[in-house]
């Protein structure tokens, strides 16, 4: 089962712990998903990854909780074994269950969000190669690849085992890492992540198709993404997505693990955090917030410090090098 590969292809890692999610999002490597943090506290995060060709293995911490939106890398699965999650997952706008396998093709949005601080092991695998295995390992020829999976599972404790053993392999490739990658190096890598993946899909898989309410908490993230300066009220939301409110509400807690509401809330903070954080000439905490729809600037101002643990005014100072920045407190927004 080797993969036709460069002979001493070189490795890229990422091995990093970051402050900021938009450069955790654009640092990792051959996939490029949005990020978008949910929760309360300020962000931080960790990337491990490998990269042989096409073939990934790697490791993500982050906390408070994130969204991410975006399809896997061309002709590849993305599957998730967390080794820890204080909140809930979801996957392809889907609640996990304990023990199940996050999946998703490179023709899906993996629709992703962790409520809480999370620690996951991910492996990327090539279509090819899980034909491949299927066809060898359980005598099933013509599985459609472009599909996106159902919900495949394995004990939570099982679960847990394997995340574990794939993070001891992730971490004995990095001590490698600086050495070529032979055939036979790959080869072996390959059918220890593939196994340890694949292992868990019936022979008899039948490949289902999205559902309803998942195609609904698409829209809804599009839509409130669009419309992060001029947010939408629920009527229009559930008019723009032609679903009845109590189907949007379900929708978006199944997907997301919080209402429309409450999601389009935390896209406007995070716009705003983004805005202060790389500020243009002329922004304000007043003008980045009243860009984005905050009209109540001091309720404005505490419901931002609950986010990030600082207050809109701080962000901006550390932003433009103030070095009175650590000195802002809570009361101090009306200052400025």
């Amino acid at each position: 089962m080797s993969t036709a590969i460069r002979r001493n292809a070189s490795p890229q890692v990422v091995d990093e712990v970051f402050d900021d999610i938009d450069t955790m999002a654009a640092r990792a490597l051959e996939w490029n998903l949005e990020y978008e943090q949910i929760g309360s506290g300020r962000f931080r995060g960790q990337l491990t990854q490998l990269v042989v060709e096409r073939l990934q293995l790697g490791r993500a911490q982050w906390s408070p909780g994130v969204l991410q939106k975006g399809p896997a890398p061309k002709d590849t699965w993305a599957f998730g074994l967390p080794l820890k999650a204080q909140g809930s997952l979801h996957v392809r706008r889907r609640l996990v269950q304990p023990g199940e396998l996050l999946a998703a093709t490179w023709r899906d949005d993996v629709g992703f969000a962790a409520t809480g601080p999370t620690d996951l092991m991910f492996v990327f695998l090539p279509t090819h190669l899980i034909s491949r295995w299927m066809q060898v390992r359980r005598g099933v020829n013509g599985m459609d690849l472009d599909l996106p999976p159902r919900h495949w599972a394995v004990s939570a404790a099982e679960m847990a085992l394997r995340a574990s053993a794939l993070g001891s392999l992730l971490k004995d490739l990095l001590d490698r890492s600086r050495i070529a990658v032979t055939d036979g190096l790959f080869t072996r890598m390959e059918s220890r992540i593939a196994d340890s993946i694949l292992d868990m899909i019936p022979s008899a898989e039948v490949i289902e198709s999205f559902h309803n309410r998942a195609q609904i908490a698409r829209a809804v993230l599009q839509l409130l993404h669009d419309r992060r300066d001029a947010p939408p009220s629920i009527t229009e939301m559930c008019e723009q997505v032609g679903a009845r409110e109590r189907t949007l509400f379900l929708s978006c807690v199944e997907a997301f693990g919080r209402p429309p509401a409450q999601l389009l809330l935390e896209l406007r903070l995070n716009a705003v955090h983004r805005a202060l954080v790389h500020p243009i000439k002329g922004t304000s905490v007043t003008s980045a917030a009243s860009h984005y729809g905050f009209a109540h600037f001091g309720r404005f101002a505490s419901t931002y410090f609950h986010r990030f643990d600082e207050l809109p005014s701080a962000t901006l100072a550390k932003s433009l090098g103030r070095a009175d920045a650590a000195n802002f407190r809570p009361g101090s927004f009306a200052s400025i």
